[in-house]
């Protein structure tokens, strides 16, 4: 398994882009798996108003990366939380060589795939990438830092797909809040936190670490 950690859905940048394409082929299919909504995403007419082909508020976003390096648009499917069962969730993440978690909420997103009872298709993806929610989602342990949005700091449990023990900041703006929450989750959690910019991201391939871009570490 490969897994790309992502602030942006911008890994077709030039940042990026050499580094992706050795995992991403132009004959790939890509499997979109959009559970980051919040809770007032409530049913399929407000689901379409995000993510719908036409006119979807982040459809655009969200396969434009994919597109710009080479895959169709053809080979592209969205599972949809509202209208697909659970074994055609399967059969679509199964049959992908590529998963793509969208940011967002990360803790709606990991009670839905567990909920669904995807975790295990999951773990059989040859490529994962994602961004910002679809970031923390992997790691087995992940932190919530205060901002506007998340006026708590919490630890939360994602779905352990990256089984090493590091933590990351997405949207590293090196800020004072920011670096207080790096200090506080080294003193108490782990010996790596990896801030990931919005022009940066992290591959894990088996073992191996590749840095791309803007991202800063800070360790113990």
């Amino acid at each position: 398994m490969v897994n790309t950690l992502l602030s942006q859905y911008n890994f077709n940048e030039e940042w990026a882009r050499d580094t992706m394409r050795k995992y991403i082929n132009c004959n790939d299919k890509v499997a979109i798996i959009p559970f980051s909504f919040g809770k007032g995403i409530s049913n399929d007419m407000d689901w379409q108003n995000m993510y719908n082909k036409n006119n979807g508020k982040y459809y655009r976003e969200t396969v434009g990366p994919f597109v710009d390096l080479g895959i169709s648009e053809e080979n592209i499917i969205w599972i949809n939380y509202f209208q697909h069962t659970v074994e055609e969730m399967k059969k679509i993440i199964e049959s992908s060589d590529i998963l793509f978690l969208t940011g967002g909420d990360t803790e709606n997103a990991v009670e839905r795939v567990l909920e669904k009872g995807l975790l295990h298709s999951i773990e059989k993806g040859k490529v994962i990438i994602g961004s910002s929610a679809g970031a923390l989602m992997q790691l087995k342990n992940y932190y919530i830092s205060t901002d506007e949005g998340n006026p708590e700091f919490k630890y939360c449990e994602g779905l352990g797909l990256i089984k090493k023990n590091f933590y990351i900041e997405v949207h590293y703006e090196d800020n004072h809040i920011q670096n207080k929450c790096i200090e506080r989750v080294l003193k108490e959690k782990t010996d790596s936190i990896y801030a990931i910019k919005n022009t940066g991201g992290i591959v894990l391939d088996e073992d191996e670490i590749t840095l791309m871009g803007d991202v800063v570490t800070f360790n113990r």
